[in-house]
């Protein structure tokens, strides 16, 4: 009964964390100022120069674009990731494995436009939600092109020595984009979007996304108090049999 108790005490402890994080966030984007057209981040810069975190909306776009595995899909930032199946041979017999690499990982300058300016975008990638954003595309490539040192250990099989899964992450031109980030201006005096702290795919509405991170932070709240309790109870019931 110990062992349950702790599981309930530590999925309390998740829904602790899982509330404080919807509560911090909530917090954070209540700070932010919804700017409703790109071209309003000037006037913005110019009357809040201290406070100049922001949430705008617009599309990708860029004057380049990235080669993608996928001929009719256009990108601003493509992440190549290969894996490979092999049999590892031990004492005990063959075992399955996988082993993945990053084969490449290419990215050009690009801006978010809604029809009344054009705001640049950079130091995105560790954004909040970039990943979810992103398309992604596979195809298969020959095991030897990113797999030497497996194909050299005698212990090791590949299972299918022709081909091994590989995959691109891509940011298309034209993916429509929700970004929370710090607006400035670069050296030059454009105006660009320095560093992005979160990302959402298409458009938001900033009060309504705050009022359910806030609805969802009382929930697991309450959910902690819950399962912490109850892990205590079966906790204090335990010790009681044992001192039976």
């Amino acid at each position: 009964m110990i062992e349950v108790a702790a599981i309930f005490v530590g999925v309390g402890f998740l829904f602790n964390f899982c509330g404080r994080s919807n509560k911090t966030n909530a917090e954070f984007l209540d700070k932010a100022t919804m700017v409703d057209e790109l071209k309003g981040l000037g006037e913005f810069l110019e009357t809040k120069p201290l406070n100049n975190t922001v949430v705008v909306f617009g599309t990708v776009g860029s004057t380049s674009t990235v080669e993608t595995m996928c001929k009719s899909a256009l990108g601003v930032f493509v992440e190549e990731t290969a894996t490979v199946t092999y049999d590892r041979r031990n004492c005990v017999g063959l075992i399955r494995e996988h082993e993945s690499t990053l084969v490449n990982r290419k990215e050009v300058s690009w801006y978010l436009e809604d029809g009344t300016a054009r705001v640049n975008v950079t130091n995105y990638q560790h954004a909040k939600g970039f990943d979810d954003i992103l398309r992604t595309y596979s195809s298969t490539v020959p095991v030897s092109k990113h797999f030497k040192r497996l194909l050299s250990v005698e212990e090791i099989t590949i299972c299918d020595p022709d081909s091994c899964e590989s995959w691109e992450d891509v940011l298309e031109i034209g993916t429509p984009l929700t970004i929370v980030g710090g607006a400035g201006r670069d050296k030059d005096g454009n105006i660009t979007i320095r560093h992005v702290y979160q990302v959402f795919n298409k458009r938001i509405e900033l009060k309504k996304l705050i009022s359910n991170m806030e609805s969802k932070s009382v929930n697991y709240g309450n959910f902690s108090i819950y399962f912490a309790a109850m892990g205590m109870v079966l906790l204090a019931l335990s010790l009681l049999q044992d001192d039976d």
